[in-house]
């Protein structure tokens, strides 16, 4: 329940409201009593608030503290409020009905036989509200995982345009395409640490880094038939028909002696020994080497000299020469034909040792060293395959462009194996997947159960049942051949319409019309609370522009709607959790007054403006509890105007202009009620004279309604005119009617 309004700041008329010490706390029944323009209505939308739950759009920001038995409820906190509670004011006509003629809100009532089906509806629309959840839950999480995923792409593809320096875009998108051809064979596309190094180099390799080309290996190979030659050498023997036995068995002794020959040729002395040279014995040596012997050694001798003219060699070239992607190969061919040119040059060597072990012994036959077979098929099969690497390394810049983007092509497919090997792109994919196609499936659920709702919504037609009641109503009060509410579709769904009795929309209605409909709406409308005595009801005015004999009926519709008695001759209590009442019409809230219950739980305010911008709200005065007409208590206000020393309260001649006017209202319809009496200043004419009149009401018509507080205000100097007004009219009553003043004192002393 509400307790007391503490505070209320920059709220319309209540710019800086605090209640007074004496104010008593609000009850189940409470009437707020005020003239027009006094703060019912703004009261009445701070109480709004607790049923609208947010700040209407047009109300600047206030704040205001209201005490309940939860605890305070203020401007921060009312939105989250469990307090359940409608208000029945001018916004809620404006927000809810249309007198123009067109549709507006159907109110809708559950019926006993469609329960059962509300009830399903309720527990399907609640499944539905769970189910869309879970999809939502489950697609946030895809979508949070392909946010995930989408940032390591992007990061990926930034990392490989660097690594390869692709000079063209490359981002999320393009390393998702690489990445779509990569999970055709993930293991296809894997390249060792070593290919990558050369793959990149040429990536990032330019048109002016070519190197020179490389010559080919050109090799001459003349072992085999060298060594066809050596056989017939050293197995052949020299003429023997002068030789020396003793050089013969030694041929080192016969190498000395044939280099020693040429030394002494001409001479008649031993270089040697210095002893004198015999001329026969010379030519017994000479003799010794014939000339057969002398062919033989030459022959072995031109042979050996071929021999070397056969020996191979292979310079390979330098690192910085050759292309860094053939380098390894290269290396590798060149070792091979290395090997073979070794293998052969030994060959070659093995065959000059045996020519110098038959030149040493001329006269003996010497067996021919084996030699491994195959050397020079060797030697030429590893100078094809030196060749060919040599070819590919000057052909690189043959085919640059090709080969460059075929090694980035490369490249980009072994990044996208790798990305999809780190981040388990197979298993992102199948989560993404069951994430899916849970969602679908919750989607697909919470569809047949939005079907099935609109199935039941259509067995019950909640909108007939509220037209049926509101139509009560607003025969009760106005008639059955009145208005009427219908239910038309627009728009694919039911909405209210006002009609005439001949089936027209009804338009033009006139205002008492207007607040018989809404009054009408609004109690219909509380139908659809669950538990209205959990609620707290507030009434402004229900009462506007109605006649004195609907006003009955108004109040005993409130007394049959909010107040009821539990047991025949018990207590009287009220069907709401407490209820709020506000009027101007004081016939109306003496009625309301007399509704039950009028015990410890029924309170009674008064709500004043006091300045152009302040109103106040207290107790109601034991000046307005003692009169039960609004007659009496208006004259009671006059009368001790007119008597009071001081007339300069502000708060006092606020009240005076509208109260003044609407007691001459009431004196000079009772006087003349007849239609001839036209309007109050008419009536006023034919009592007090014309030009007595026009001075009384001069004043009051220019300071009453909504603008004579402003006016006050403004017109300070006028205020003294109020005082001399109120004076003339007493006196007037004085002399035209002295027996009805003497009944009004007698009332006032009663």
């Amino acid at each position: 329940m509400l307790k007391k309004i503490q505070r209320i700041k920059g709220l319309g008329v209540f710019n800086d409201y605090a209640p007074g010490a004496d104010t008593t706390e609000f009850g189940s029944k409470n009437l707020i009593y005020g003239w027009n323009y006094s703060g019912k209505t703004t009261l009445s939308r701070l109480v709004s608030l607790l049923e609208r739950k947010s700040l209407p759009p047009d109300l600047p920001a206030f704040s205001f503290t209201i005490d309940t038995d939860a605890g305070p409820v203020t401007e921060a906190n009312y939105a989250a409020s469990p307090i359940v509670a409608r208000v029945f004011n001018a916004d809620f006509i404006a927000e809810n009905l249309n007198f123009a003629g067109s549709s507006f809100k159907p109110i809708l009532l559950l019926g006993a036989d469609s329960e059962k089906a509300q009830k399903e509806i309720d527990e399907l629309e609640a499944l539905a509200k769970a189910t869309r959840a879970t999809s939502e839950k489950r697609t946030k999480a895809a979508t949070a995982n392909k946010k995930t995923m989408d940032a390591a792409k992007t990061t990926s593809a930034a990392s490989v345009k660097t690594a390869i320096g692709i000079v063209e875009a490359f981002g999320a998108t393009q390393l998702e395409k690489q990445i779509f051809l990569a999970r055709m064979d993930l293991a296809k596309f894997k390249l060792s640490d070593t290919v990558v190094q050369e793959k990149l180099k040429l990536a990032r390799a330019k048109e002016e880094d070519k190197l020179p080309a490389l010559p080919s290996v050109s090799l001459t190979t003349k072992l085999d038939g060298i060594l066809a030659e050596a056989p017939v050498l050293l197995s052949k023997i020299p003429d023997l028909a002068h030789t020396i036995e003793h050089l013969a068995q030694h041929p080192d002794i016969e190498g000395w002696i044939s280099t020693g020959l040429a030394l002494h040729d001409g001479k008649t002395d031993c270089e040697f020994c210095g002893g004198p040279l015999k001329s026969d014995r010379l030519a017994t040596l000479a003799a010794h080497f014939s000339k057969d012997l002398m062919n033989h050694k030459q022959a072995l001798s031109n042979l050996k000299i071929k021999l070397a003219g056969a020996e191979l060699a292979y310079a390979a070239p330098k690192d910085a020469e050759v292309e860094p992607a053939y380098r390894a190969k290269l290396a590798t061919a060149i070792e091979s034909l290395q090997a073979a040119i070794g293998a052969y040059n030994q060959a070659l060597n093995t065959a000059v040792r045996d020519l110098d072990k038959k030149s040493q012994s001329p006269f003996q036959a010497i067996a021919q060293t084996p030699v491994p077979l195959g050397l020079t098929k060797a030697v030429t099969d590893a100078v094809k395959v030196v060749n060919s690497v040599i070819e590919l390394n000057n052909g690189a810049f043959k085919n640059f462009s090709s080969d460059k983007a075929d090694a980035i092509n490369e490249l980009k497919l072994h990044f996208a194996q790798a990305f999809c090997v780190e981040k388990k792109i197979d298993g992102y994919e199948l989560r993404q997947k069951r994430l899916a196609s849970c969602a679908t499936a919750h989607d697909d659920r919470a569809s047949k159960l939005a079907t099935r709702v609109l199935e039941l919504k259509a067995i019950i037609s909640k909108s007939q049942l509220g037209r049926e009641a509101i139509n009560k109503r607003i025969h009760s009060l106005l008639g059955e051949h009145s208005v009427h509410i219908a239910v038309a579709q627009i728009g694919g769904e039911e909405r209210f319409q006002l009609l005439r009795s001949n089936g027209k929309p009804a338009k033009h209605l006139s205002e008492g019309e207007k607040t018989a409909i809404a009054f009408s709406y609004f109690l219909t409308r509380l139908g659809e609370i669950k538990k209205l005595d959990e609620a707290i009801i507030y009434i402004d005015d229900p009462i506007s522009s109605l006649d004195s004999n609907h006003i009955f009926q108004v109040n005993a519709i409130i007394k049959e709607a909010f107040f009821h008695q539990e047991t025949a001759g018990g207590p009287w209590k009220t069907r709401c959790k407490q209820i709020f009442l506000s009027t101007h019409n004081f016939e109306f809230f003496s009625l309301m007054r007399e509704l039950k219950p009028d015990n410890a739980s029924a309170r009674a305010y008064l709500v004043k403006r006091v300045s152009p911008s302040s109103s106040t709200l207290s107790d109601l005065p034991k000046s307005l509890i003692a009169y039960s007409s609004e007659y009496h208590f208006l004259f009671s206000v006059l009368h001790e105007f007119n008597l009071a020393p001081d007339k300069k309260d502000f708060r006092v001649l606020m009240m005076l202009p509208n109260a003044a006017r609407r007691f001459l209202e009431l004196y000079t319809y009772a006087k003349y009620p007849d239609s001839r009496g036209g309007t109050v200043d008419q009536r006023a004419d034919r009592i007090f004279g014309e030009a007595k009149s026009k001075r009384i009401l001069k004043v009051l018509h220019h300071f009453s309604h909504a603008n004579n507080i402003e006016r006050l205000a403004e017109n300070s100097e006028l205020m003294c005119d109020i005082e001399e007004a109120v004076k003339e009219l007493i006196a007037a009553l004085e002399e035209h009617d002295p027996m009805h003043m003497e009944g009004l004192r007698s009332a006032m002393a009663a």
